[in-house]
């Protein structure tokens, strides 16, 4: 929901008129901003107190490194950025729509032509994502916005390029527990497989409303994803299959992002941008929304 600018927030960022909060978290916070030709974008500014940690400025330049490497129709691609600046920025298109936790925290589980649209656009973004030799790491409902032409995947706040080495220290967890993949939890290095995972993962959330490994405690959904079946009850018959493929304990055992769409379209796509087209293709079909309520936008991007 879009809230009103507080008296401690600028006015301006960069060439960017600012206009509302999108969201707010610990790491900074999100602005609906208008560029010099009326456009909107979502300004995302780091927290006054990060400014000068160099550690948070390496991995704020990473986050805009990897999220400028990606180009494709179900991401929301970077627009403008200062990294040198006292305050950094980063500004990305913005998109107009619910997170898919917030869709369902709401309504309810999705019906299954939109689980299918959901599918269809996060396998198209992996697409774009992994042809651009870089690893979300961090794929879950928050960061998957139901827009009006299809789901878009945003944050690349603890994204890496898939031959890069992490900020993080051994054996620190990154990323949010219940989407993780299992090699994640058991600290090994989190390559393209860990987000076909979160993939699986995404689209069950999509179709029952819950997660598919549960627990009252961290401890027991760790466990959980280690070593329990996911609960895929409610998963349309037609791509229980293919989660249940995502959700595969060995990374190497996974289908990749190609393969996920071109089961999901009938046809291989080639590259990522016979990807998008297939993907824009499919999601015509399938992909209606209801109307977003007065004042719905994007949820805070920490």
């Amino acid at each position: 929901m879009l809230t009103p600018l507080t008296s401690d927030d600028p006015r301006r960022i960069g060439p960017f008129r600012l206009a509302n909060r999108i969201g707010a978290g610990g790491m900074g916070v999100v602005y609906l901003g208008f560029g010099e030709d009326g456009k909107p974008a979502a300004v995302k500014v780091p927290s006054v107190g990060l400014s000068d940690n160099p550690e948070f400025r390496s991995r704020f330049q990473q986050e805009v490194a990897a999220a400028r490497r990606v180009r494709g129709t179900s991401v929301a691609a970077v627009l403008d950025a200062d990294l040198t600046g006292e305050r950094q920025w980063m500004a990305t298109e913005f998109v107009e729509g619910r997170s898919l936790g917030d869709a369902v925290a709401t309504r309810g589980a999705l019906d299954d032509r939109l689980v299918h649209g959901l599918a269809i656009g996060l396998a198209d973004a992996l697409v774009d994502i992994h042809a651009a030799g870089v690893v979300h790491r961090d794929l879950k409902p928050a960061n998957i916005l139901l827009a009006w032409d299809g789901p878009k995947v945003i944050d690349f706040g603890i994204a890496r390029a898939a031959d890069s080495t992490s900020h993080t220290r051994t054996g620190m967890l990154i990323g949010t527990l219940v989407w993780m993949a299992p090699e994640q939890l058991r600290g090994d290095r989190a390559g393209p497989p860990a987000d076909i995972f979160a993939w699986g993962a995404c689209v069950a959330f999509g179709a029952t409303g819950h997660p598919p490994f549960r627990g009252e405690r961290a401890e027991a959904i760790g466990m959980q994803i280690l070593t329990a079946e996911p609960d895929l009850d409610g998963v349309p018959a037609d791509l229980a299959g293919l989660v249940h493929a995502a959700l595969d304990k060995e990374p190497a055992r996974r289908p990749t992002a190609h393969d996920l769409l071109t089961h999901l379209v009938d046809r291989d796509t080639g590259g990522a941008g016979g990807a998008d087209q297939a993907s824009e293709t499919a999601l015509a079909r399938v992909w209606s929304l209801p109307p977003t309520p007065p004042g719905g936008a994007a949820p805070p991007r920490d």
